[in-house]
């Protein structure tokens, strides 16, 4: 039997490797932005001195790098809406009526986005898109759902979200945000303090080039709860093979959100109890995943149907539950792929899930630790047996050439701080696949 000695050493040097792993970052980092954003404030007025201040620091590229790769986007997969200028125009000119007839705080929010960029390019003899086409082009996620096929597109998304309790019964909540252009998306990341009545309520990570509405969350409201949002796009009842005349339908439904909309209702509860029931009981335009970490030790991944039926929940077991679809009941890993899909399915995100779903369950769960969960994050090596899954990539790499952005929040924390610089991270260079490594802890590599 292991001495008492020999096990204390042993907790030493793990966390010495550790601590190490987390110190030494596998890639260069962009300064951390913070700025406020009044909540009581009109929507047209509540981003404008942001945007003035980043324009200044920053400049329009990155808004105008990410704006064209989404047109060209939005071009090669859906030809029937943007396959000509004349497709485009209609297509653009219906989507922002619809827009400003049911969700008016987003065109007010977008036209703040416009007049900010179209000052910030005159200055710098660039030419800023007009509102109609800024308004499709940040649309990008609900357009391209209802795509005439049930699976990824060319480009997927690749988000993970983790839920993990640790021994002490505390959830932290690990999250990398994907998508692309990677780049430019990451320059325009910037960490936002949301006020209400002077006081500050949450704390996000947005990437500017959204307005609220389409922005994918992740956010913390310090002692209550903390929110991610992952894409779906894939699986029973999407709304693919929808017609856009259908899309407008459903964004015209009084009382339907989308999804940075769900997202920004749920943030402005004040617990996670209440704040689940907005995820789950509010009507949702586009398929999403919600993942929800409570500062009580509660946790629970929330699926939503294109289709606007019922939501499925998922919570965190209890201790000494059962496993529940191939997970331990202290840890769900939810990346783009439904939770009772197994890996035996072959379906894209998969094996990302799995691996993520190993590195936790080998690290276990009296090691878990912010570090610890970072440096699973933190892993650039495919899944042995899923490197050559490369069409779409799903290899099971975590921090991926799509990775603009890692953080391990803590909903249970209690004091506001500047963002902690430990554990948000905007990646300013792309990180590159490995092959897989021939050690169980978590690797990286630039």
């Amino acid at each position: 039997m292991p001495s008492a000695l020999s096990w204390a050493i042993t907790s030493l040097l793990l966390s010495a490797i550790l601590g190490l792993a987390s110190a030494s970052l596998p890639l260069r980092e962009h300064e951390l932005l913070r700025y406020d954003v009044d909540l009581d404030a009109e929507p047209k007025l509540r981003y404008g001195k942001v945007l003035a201040d980043f324009l200044q620091k920053r400049g329009p590229s990155a808004f105008a790098e990410t704006y064209r790769g989404w047109q060209a986007w939005l071009q090669h997969a859906m030809p029937e809406l943007f396959g000509s200028p004349a497709l485009t125009q209609e297509t653009q000119v219906t989507w922002l009526h619809a827009l400003q007839a049911m969700h008016p705080a987003t065109v007010a929010e977008l036209q703040t986005l416009q007049a900010a960029l179209a000052a910030a390019s005159q200055n710098n003899g660039t030419e800023a898109l007009d509102l109609p086409t800024l308004a499709t082009v940040v649309s990008l996620y609900p357009l391209l759902n209802i795509a005439a096929k049930n699976t990824t597109d060319t480009k997927p998304s690749a988000c993970t979200s983790t839920l993990v309790r640790k021994a002490d019964g505390k959830v932290l909540h690990g999250r990398s945000l994907d998508y692309e252009p990677r780049d430019p998306m990451a320059e325009t990341t910037v960490v936002l303090d949301f006020l209400r009545g002077g006081k500050r309520a949450y704390r996000c990570l947005h990437p500017l080039v959204y307005p609220s509405a389409l922005q994918w969350f992740t956010c913390v409201r310090p002692g209550a709860f903390s929110l991610s949002v992952n894409a779906r796009s894939q699986g029973i009842y999407t709304e693919h093979n929808a017609s856009f005349r259908e899309l407008i339908r459903r964004i015209s439904v009084p009382g339907a959100y989308l999804l940075g909309e769900l997202a920004e209702q749920a943030m402005q509860a004040n617990t996670f109890d209440a704040a689940l029931a907005v995820l789950v009981g509010k009507q949702d335009v586009s398929s999403n995943y919600f993942i929800l970490a409570g500062a009580q030790g509660q946790g629970a991944v929330v699926t939503r149907f294109g289709n606007s039926s019922a939501a499925d929940v998922w919570p965190l077991g209890e201790e000494g539950s059962d496993w529940s679809d191939g997970q331990p009941p202290w840890a769900r890993v939810q990346t783009n792929v439904d939770h009772w899909v197994p890996l035996a399915s072959g379906a894209y995100a998969t094996h990302r899930r799995q691996h993520a779903l190993d590195l936790l369950t080998k690290l276990g769960q009296s090691s878990l630790s912010k570090d610890s969960l970072l440096d699973v994050y933190l892993t650039t090596s495919a899944r042995r047996g899923s490197q050559g899954r490369k069409t779409p990539e799903d290899t099971g790499v975590i921090l991926r050439p799509s990775t603009i952005a890692t953080l391990v929040m803590d909903p249970s924390m209690t004091q506001w701080s500047k963002p902690d610089a430990d554990f948000w991270h905007v990646w300013a260079q792309t990180a590159t696949i490995q092959p897989p490594s021939n050690s169980s802890m978590p690797s990286f590599v630039v």
